[in-house]
């Protein structure tokens, strides 16, 4: 497979120490794949604000930059906003990942400074998302999780309504991935999830085909690496629960592997010579 670089540029990535904090133990969906459903505690529905601020004041002291609001689903948490307010009271960088079903219960300015982050498993799902993007005209990054039932022009055809009716500037392509498997293979765990082969075969044919401008993020996975950033294998991640749980690793998560404590760019990556949490960025060439 030989990448497009005739379309394409790479940007540069910085990786930054990101603390994933698990807010809420609910959903208002059942996903299959979901790769938070072992470590949800159903007898403490929502992190109490205080037990987020004090996970948010010792990451700072150990040099974290960023947050990412994860679940469950996180626009279910009761006190949201305030855990907003903290967070831009702190200057941190504040990212949700959510499915989408909410949006339309809020407004822009509530999550003024937030980047937004969608998860889509489908172009059936994309299209589900329509009416609550457009009714409350909240800015978000589209999030395309390449399954074993994903095909490229299901891709190509997501990406196309996600950049015309949503007005997306990002388009994220990544892989479901866990480590339950006997053999601790990454890509074959699930029912749902492709072949490594498959997905980066999958990103080759989009990549060719696609004729948009948006920018378009690709989840390593152990596949992809950059030409302009150099490798890096030492961990940035830490994950937080309720009732004190930690999770250095993403991968970990699933295999509910706590931890005492964490640290960031000490710890080898336990799984790739490269992060494979890690992402290259494509843009469009200008006369492409």
């Amino acid at each position: 497979m030989k990448f497009p670089w005739y379309k394409y540029e790479e940007l540069p990535t910085e990786r930054r120490n990101t603390l994933q904090v698990f807010i809420c133990n609910v959903c208002n969906r059942v996903c299959s794949g979901c790769f938070a459903r072992n470590v949800m505690d159903q007898s403490q529905p929502f992190m109490e604000v205080g037990e987020y601020t004090g996970y948010v004041k010792e990451f700072l002291e150990k040099g974290g930059v960023q947050v990412n609001l994860l679940g469950g689903e996180p626009l279910i948490h009761p006190q949201l906003g305030g855990i907003l307010d903290f967070n831009r009271s702190m200057g941190i960088k504040t990212t949700i990942y959510t499915n989408g079903d909410l949006l339309h219960q809020f407004n822009k300015g509530f999550f003024s400074g937030v980047k937004i982050r969608v998860s889509l498993y489908s172009l059936q799902g994309v299209k589900s998302v329509h009416r609550m993007a457009l009714e409350c005209g909240i800015p978000f990054d589209a999030n395309f999780m390449i399954s074993a039932n994903t095909t490229v022009q299901e891709l190509l055809d997501s990406a196309a309504m996600c950049e015309k009716e949503y007005n997306c500037k990002t388009f994220f392509l990544f892989s479901m991935r866990e480590l339950d498997n006997p053999d601790q293979d990454f890509f074959t765990d699930t029912p749902e999830t492709g072949s490594i082969f498959h997905y980066k075969k999958l990103v080759h044919e989009f990549m060719e085909l696609y004729d948009g401008s948006m920018d378009i993020h690709v989840s390593k996975r152990g596949v992809f690496e950059s030409t302009v950033t150099p490798p890096d294998n030492r961990c940035r991640f830490a994950n937080c629960f309720t009732g004190g749980r930690i999770i250095q690793c993403p991968y970990d998560v699933v295999n509910c592997v706590y931890q005492d404590d964490y640290s960031f760019g000490t710890r080898n990556c336990q799984h790739n010579s490269t992060c494979l949490m890690s992402k290259v960025i494509y843009r469009r060439k200008v006369n492409a």
